[in-house]
């Protein structure tokens, strides 16, 4: 049987009969489905989680609740119900671009002027439509756990922080016993069969509005409304680990001997709670589990059913602390030898680059400024290297790389702070005797984590990157400066011949906006060439300025493909939303 494409679901919300009668008439001729109503109090009423259209069209000036009002309410009941957002566009015959403004600042998708033109109209919506399941994709993807089809990390996490502080319920943190065994006995292959049917197992047993997700290897993540009951979440634990198990046996087959299993910890919460301070509860619980003997369930509070293996953990670990720890510490750098420090300095190194911390690295070199024999000039160093191991914190490490240079490592020190380091060196160095007769000079440098360093020059290169082509050069200043505040690279050109030669040898930009008025060759033409020139560089996203643009041009640019038509002159902050908009869909094109 072949699949039907699903037919797009817009709701029409406008007090005006007539108006409401043209806007479904229309977009029913063009092939979607339509509900339309007459207030935004009935839309409410409408909606619910089983309804969820691809899109609201608004009329802004209703009685009782206006367009603007609707939408919040809207968003708001979206939000209760953990709902993905429905775009929604703005219908009005109010042409100010102040309300414009407004509407799109409320998150609307676009802002269209009544009365329209029916075939522009349903150019537009057409390409919200399209360009919303684009990102909707890419935003699901982004969010989903490739092996298990579950939430991710982040995403389950971001959800799960809104779910403790509005509901109420139990948060479990569900961990496979004996899993690395899977992997180590019969492959990861093997493993990653059993962690999606694990997977699988979660999504049969829990219920639709509840969250569950992958935060690690083999441990997941679960919030379950409206659950208090101790003993039914044990039954709910131990019923995973028995599924698990059989649906282990079936794919490792039946001589599989490893125990698998579930533990959890978790932690009951009547709403209104932060969600870490909830996970650190469930994560404490777990670890009892975990500690003793596993394939169990413990709710927060429970613990103390395991009383005398936790007392002899305390006792071992105080007295690891009675052998381990410091007596004294001192309040000065470590001085030390050359083997010693390479240790440590390659330890800190490795540190710094992985939880990206920062710290500053000094080598002073000195040199006599008079004539003195290898003895008096050892034992000038000395008092120097004593000086500055007594300047610095005692987390500091210092050598003697030569007979003439300390080299200093200082962690978790700012760009801010070092020259102050430095200046106090110096300082207390010069109010000795012993100053007299060395020069010292000395080169200091940051010790940033690699993949900060990269990560900078990837974004930079990474900004979205913005072509404005246009004759008036006010228009140029004026788009560049809005654009570049926005974190948007900019590049500007005053005709279309110039952004023809230009494309020549260089790489194509995310985006263009480009002035249908323009010298020689219009918009309409440039576009027409470039498609011609770069037909394999796919889909050109451009977006048509003009000061003067009837219905007809619209028509023509929107069919020709471009994204939108922006007015002259352009307000910065719609001029912001609509190019913000007009990436993401092109991105959302690049990546399909």
């Amino acid at each position: 049987m072949k699949s039907m494409k699903m037919t797009e679901w817009v709701i029409i919300v406008d007090d005006n009969i007539a108006d409401l009668k043209l806007t479904g008439h229309v977009l029913s001729e063009n092939g979607m489905r339509v509900t339309a109503l007459n207030s935004g109090q009935a839309l409410l009423n409408y909606l619910s989680e089983e309804k969820h259209p691809d899109m609201l069209l608004l009329d802004i000036n209703m009685p009782d609740m206006d367009g603007f009002e609707l939408l919040k309410r809207v968003r708001k009941k979206e939000k209760q119900n953990g709902q993905e957002e429905i775009p929604a566009v703005f219908l009005s015959a109010d042409d100010s671009l102040e309300t414009e403004r407004q509407g799109l600042a409320l998150g609307a998708v676009d802002y269209i002027r009544k009365p329209y033109e029916p075939g522009i109209f349903v150019h537009r919506i057409r390409n919200i439509l399209n360009n919303s399941k684009r990102i909707l994709a890419l935003s699901e993807e982004a969010s989903t756990d490739k092996l298990t089809g579950l939430l991710n990390k982040i995403s389950v996490n971001q959800r799960l922080e809104r779910a403790c502080r509005e509901y109420s319920g139990v948060l479990l943190i569900i961990d496979m016993d004996h899993f690395k065994l899977v992997n180590d006995l019969y492959g990861h292959e093997a493993g990653d069969k059993v962690l999606t049917a694990f997977s699988g197992i979660l999504k049969h047993q829990f219920r639709s509005h509840d969250i569950v997700g992958r935060i690690g290897g083999d441990e997941f993540i679960a919030f379950l409304r409206n659950l208090d009951d101790p003993e039914v979440i044990k039954k709910i634990v131990r019923r995973l680990g028995d599924q698990l198990h059989t649906a282990a046996l079936k794919i490792l087959g039946a001589n599989m001997t490893i125990p698998l299993g579930v533990s959890a910890g978790a932690v009951l919460t009547e709403g209104n709670a932060d969600f870490m301070t909830l996970f650190g509860k469930a994560d404490k619980a777990l670890y009892v589990v975990k500690q003793n003997g596993r394939h169990d369930c413990v709710v927060s509070g429970e613990e103390e059913r395991y009383d005398p293996v936790k007392e002899k953990e305390e006792a071992d670990l105080n007295r690891m602390d009675m052998v381990l720890a410091e007596r004294y510490v001192a309040k000065h750098a470590m001085w030390l030898g050359q083997e010693a420090f390479a240790n440590i300095y390659r330890y800190m190194y490795r540190y710094i680059q992985r939880y990206h911390e920062k710290a500053y690295k000094i080598l002073y070199t000195i040199t006599p400024e008079t004539e003195m024999s290898e003895n008096d000039f050892a034992v000038r160093m000395g008092k120097l290297g004593e000086s500055i191991k007594s300047t610095l914190r005692n987390s500091d490490i210092m050598m003697q790389n030569l007979s003439n240079q300390f080299f200093l490592f200082l962690p978790m020190v700012s760009d801010e702070d070092i020259s102050k380091v430095i200046e106090r060196i110096q300082n207390t160095w010069r109010a000795k005797e012993e100053d007299r007769g060395l020069q010292i000079v000395y080169e200091a440098e940051a010790i940033v984590p690699e993949i900060d360093r990269k990560r900078k020059l990837e974004n930079e290169k990474n900004l979205p990157w913005v072509a404005v082509v246009d004759a008036d050069v006010s228009v140029l200043k004026t788009a560049g400066s809005i654009l570049s505040e926005s974190g948007m690279r900019v590049l500007a050109l005053n005709s279309g011949h110039a952004l023809l030669n230009y494309l020549e040898d260089q790489e194509w930009p995310d985006l263009i906006l480009m002035a249908v008025e323009l010298p020689g060759m219009n918009g309409f033409e440039t576009m027409k060439q470039l498609g011609e020139k770069y037909k394999a560089k796919g889909e050109i996203p451009i977006i048509f300025l003009s000061g003067t643009a009837d219905e007809e041009t619209e028509e023509r640019g929107l069919s020709m493909g471009a994204l939108d038509f922006i007015k002259k002159p352009f307000a910065p902050k719609v001029l912001r939303i609509r190019v913000k908009r007009a990436l993401e869909a092109s991105t959302a094109r690049k990546t399909k």
